[in-house]
């Protein structure tokens, strides 16, 4: 009888998790194997043909590609402004929800809609909003300044990028911010009463209860947030497909528009393949940099 029940408490722990395994297996393990063997061999889904191996000539390819390099400087573009638009608003609005006063619980609910709303659903928003002849957005500023914006031109806007690329990165903003707007807040939130107290009462300036007293709790928030936003932003593809589906032109294919037109537009999975590979090995770099500068600066 004991030693049955023993039997039982060994076995059942691999019974147990055996079959989050094989889900592990089959859903994640599996096609991460194959697509990245896929990434060595000439294939296309279309001729039918048997995947040829060719070593790492995707790989070359693509790093000797003008075109590639086009795309990653104009995602690096993209990544540079939307996340400093995204952490500047967040963190100005989480400093003012630093300060007690009445309606802050409304604000910053109303504030969170944005997380709640489906980010398609939000393109489509503000690709009417921003239409050149038919959007509010035009119809205020003419009313106001005499002037239209096109935004889903080429025209270069005054930040150097184009107009196009300028409309992606603030719909990204106002999707986005939020998100990074609550982790701070969760930040402030646990920075001790007392400590808040002291610091109104010796009367610190701003500047300096910013950097001894909000700082220190927000900068692990910040990190989280910086290394989710950057993998995330990477991956942005919905907005921009919805909106300008990466164009016109080029001018807001990002690297993952990119990879949708290498594999489905012109039907090379070994080079979609190994384009992707690269961002991952550039993801998991960047997470590496901003755990070793920023959340290990924390715990030093």
């Amino acid at each position: 009888m004991k030693s049955s029940i023993r039997r039982g408490k060994i076995i059942n722990p691999w019974v147990l998790i055996l079959p989050s395994f094989l889900i592990l297996l089959v859903f994640n393990i599996f096609p991460l194997i194959w697509s990245l063997g896929i990434s060595f061999h000439r294939f296309s889904i279309i001729i039918r043909e048997t995947p040829r191996y060719v070593g790492g000539y995707n790989y070359i390819t693509i790093l000797s590609s003008p075109e590639a390099w086009d795309r990653i400087i104009r995602t690096g573009s993209f990544l540079i402004y939307s996340l400093l638009f995204q952490f500047s608003i967040a963190l100005v609005v989480a400093l003012l929800m630093f300060e007690d006063f009445k309606g802050k619980r409304i604000m910053l609910t109303v504030f969170m809609i944005p997380l709640m709303i489906a980010p398609i659903a939000s393109a489509l928003f503000f690709r009417y909003l921003f239409d050149e002849n038919l959007g509010p957005v035009n119809n205020f500023l003419q009313s106001i300044l005499g002037t239209r914006v096109l935004w889903f031109s080429n025209e270069i806007s005054p930040l150097g990028i184009p107009y196009s690329l300028l409309t992606v990165i603030l719909v990204e903003t106002w999707i986005w911010t939020p998100f990074i707007t609550f982790l701070l807040v969760a930040g402030i939130s646990s920075i001790p009463h007392d400590l808040i107290e002291q610091s109104r009462v010796d009367s610190l300036k701003f500047i300096h209860k910013f950097r001894y007293v909000i700082l220190p709790y927000i900068k692990p928030m910040l990190a989280i947030a910086l290394i989710f936003r950057f993998m995330d932003a990477l991956k942005t593809f919905d907005s921009v497909y919805v909106l300008t589906a990466g164009g016109p032109g080029s001018t807001t294919e990002l690297i993952s528009v990119y990879i949708y037109k290498l594999a489905f537009e012109r039907w090379d999975f070994g080079s979609a393949t190994a384009m992707s590979y690269l961002v991952l090995v550039v993801v998991i770099f960047m997470t590496n940099v901003f755990m070793r500068y920023v959340l290990g600066g924390e715990r030093e």
